[in-house]
């Protein structure tokens, strides 16, 4: 078995989700009661999205790198970052770090490329929106990924960080986030919705959309890094 290495704390909501569905699906898919190795580095937060929103790329890659480093000498064989927005700098940390990193992107365009949807919406932080990471990885996979106007993605990143990242959930914020979707359908003629934030699940699921298909970004990268750690 592989050990896997997690930076976490991104939030930590959703790096409590990590840790919960790696286990579980590590158990179901070996049908086993044993568990597997794994090692979280849970990080600042504050400090981190500090350099994002402050555009401060090049410490954002001395940040993460720094903290990834922790896990590298301890000897993990990969490692993932349990939140989509740091992936904003995800192709420079992979110059830099020795260890195989697990890209949540990069899982999820090719999640999205089987079921054939060319056409695909994306909710995150205003900077995983607007920053075109996504984008452009789904061009590589034959995917366009649309996002909501300036004021849907203010108010989808408002919501985030104020709400989501603290569990703190609303009937009328999901009814919100609902009609965005809705808009994007009419608007763009979506064909599936990217929760390209990992608290974003907490929110938004398959059952309150029948006519689009929901990617749950860490459920995507979940199974991801179990196949990684299964396999030998």
């Amino acid at each position: 078995m592989k050990k896997i290495g997690l930076i976490g704390g991104v939030g930590p909501e959703s790096t409590i989700e990590y840790y919960r569905l790696i286990i579980k699906h590590f158990q179901q898919k070996l049908n086993t009661k044993e568990y597997p190795e794994l090692l979280i580095n849970s990080i600042n937060m504050t400090e981190m999205l500090s350099y994002v929103f402050g555009n401060q790329l090049d410490k954002l890659v001395d940040f993460l790198a720094f903290r990834i480093e922790v896990l590298e000498k301890a000897g993990v064989d990969y490692i993932a970052i349990a939140s989509n927005t740091p992936h904003i700098v995800f192709d420079k940390l992979t110059e830099k770090v020795g260890v195989p990193l697990i890209s949540i992107v990069e899982e999820t365009c090719k999640a999205v490329q089987v079921t054939k949807i060319k056409k695909m919406g994306l909710f995150g932080t205003k900077s995983t929106m607007t920053n075109g990471f996504y984008q452009k990885t789904g061009e590589k996979h034959g995917i366009e990924i649309v996002i909501p106007n300036t004021e849907n993605q203010d108010y989808i990143h408002q919501k985030y960080m104020n709400e989501l990242v603290f569990n703190k959930i609303l009937p009328e914020t999901k009814k919100q986030l609902i009609q965005i979707v809705q808009e994007l359908k009419e608007k763009n003629s979506i064909e599936g919705l990217i929760l390209g934030g990992t608290e974003l699940p907490l929110i938004l699921n398959q059952l309150d959309f029948s006519d689009i298909e929901i990617f749950d970004t860490t459920k995507i990268h979940v199974e991801s890094i179990v196949n990684k750690i299964i396999e030998g």
